[in-house]
């Protein structure tokens, strides 16, 4: 593990167990380095709260330092108006009449230790389907744009340069047909909340299944990074001593990530437990390897990630990838079928006879637009390495 990575996971530990940095352990770090990927993971703000203790971080440079500052400040003022913003949007839902639930990050940053320590990037929230274009009118009448709506399952609303939200109908698009199944009635699983009218929520079991279900969602596409870790480490703290684990094991089994949330949990609680460098944690290889894909993914993970594990569905076996399976994916990607459709282009989907049409034009659009993104396939196709 390279010793920048090292740095980020000891003091994300430090601010998770409210512990200073020893001084010793910091000598000759590479600030910028690790703001670098302290920003690539999100957790800059995490990371400043611990660094910011130290002898290290008041004797660099005062330039480094600021920017270090300024990305805490930023995420916990950013965490400031979108709880402010939100806190409006659900008074005009009640007013409405409008179901909602809060989801994810917005629910999971009050449980860390410090407010603003757990970063957002948006705010996503499920609410009544039936209802889909007066929250459009609400949020156009607060002065958003619309980014995206009625084209999946969820509507992407903006207002620059700080409030995103993504306001969804389903918890999953059809194509993860498992987890699609599981939540396709999640209404008659919510409680009311006791408090706020029209606001509902999973009990602390659902709650935890869903936030794992959503990890293992992009762990095992693009891949996620190491803030998901400190997720479950934090839901395990909160959650962890009350709830019927008997339950939680039985829903992570039907989903089929009962294995992805054992490995994950002790990983975290290894790495985060105790306030040490990640190399005295007794990680067995395969908690190193899972660790690496962790660090290598990044918040939103990787088009590499993405490539690989969607080869590695077509052939499961260890290895090299042959030139068939390459050949199954570049088609696969080349000439998509209407299942993809219904969840990217449900136009398409409605028209099946727009198809080949389709498939020519997005072959030269894409071609076009993401010319950078279509070279680094290729390339990643023809090494062919599993992860």
């Amino acid at each position: 593990m390279e010793k920048t990575s090292e740095f980020l996971i000891y003091l994300m530990a430090c601010s998770l167990q409210g512990t200073k940095p020893e001084e010793a352990l910091l000598a000759n770090i590479d600030m910028e380095a690790l703001l670098r990927l302290a920003k690539a993971h999100s957790v800059s703000a995490m990371v400043c709260m611990a660094l910011e203790q130290t002898d290290a971080f008041r004797c660099a440079e005062e330039s480094i330092r600021l920017k270090w500052l300024d990305a805490k400040n930023k995420a916990v003022r950013k965490n400031m108006l979108l709880d402010a913003e939100r806190h409006q949007l659900e008074k005009e839902f009640a007013e409405y009449g409008i179901w909602y639930m809060p989801l994810k990050g917005s629910i999971l940053k009050d449980w860390y230790p410090k407010f603003g320590m757990r970063e957002m990037a948006d705010n996503d929230i499920l609410f009544d389907a039936s209802k889909r274009k007066e929250v459009k009118a609400i949020f156009q009448g607060r002065g958003y744009t619309v980014k995206g709506y009625n084209k999946s399952n969820h509507d992407e609303y903006e207002k620059p340069p700080i409030y995103n939200f993504e306001m969804h109908v389903e918890l999953y698009h059809k194509i993860h047909d498992t987890f699609n199944e599981k939540y396709a009635d999640v209404k008659q699983r919510l409680i009311p909340d006791a408090k706020v009218p029209y606001r509902f929520h999973f009990t602390p079991e659902d709650f935890y299944v869903f936030v794992i279900a959503h990890a293992y969602k992009h762990y095992s596409r693009s891949g996620t990074g190491i803030r998901t870790l400190a997720d479950i480490y934090i839901m395990n703290q909160k959650l962890g001593g009350t709830m019927n684990w008997e339950y939680v094991d039985s829903e992570l089994r039907g989903l089929s990530i009962f294995s992805y949330e054992h490995e994950s949990r002790e990983l975290a609680q290894k790495i985060f437990g105790i306030a040490e460098l990640p190399t005295k944690a007794n990680l067995s290889e395969a908690e190193q390897q899972m660790l690496a894909y962790y660090l290598g993914a990044s918040t939103y993970g990787t088009i590499e990630n993405r490539i690989l594990n969607q080869m590695q569905k077509l052939q499961p076996d260890d290895g090299a990838f042959t030139a068939r399976t390459k050949r199954k994916y570049l088609l696969s990607r080349i000439f998509p079928g209407r299942e993809w459709c219904e969840a990217y282009a449900p136009t398409v989907y409605k028209y099946p006879v727009l198809l080949p049409f389709f498939w020519v034009w997005r072959l030269i659009y894409k071609g076009i637009t993401n010319r950078k993104k279509v070279t680094q396939e290729i390339k990643t196709i023809k090494a062919g390495k599993q992860n």
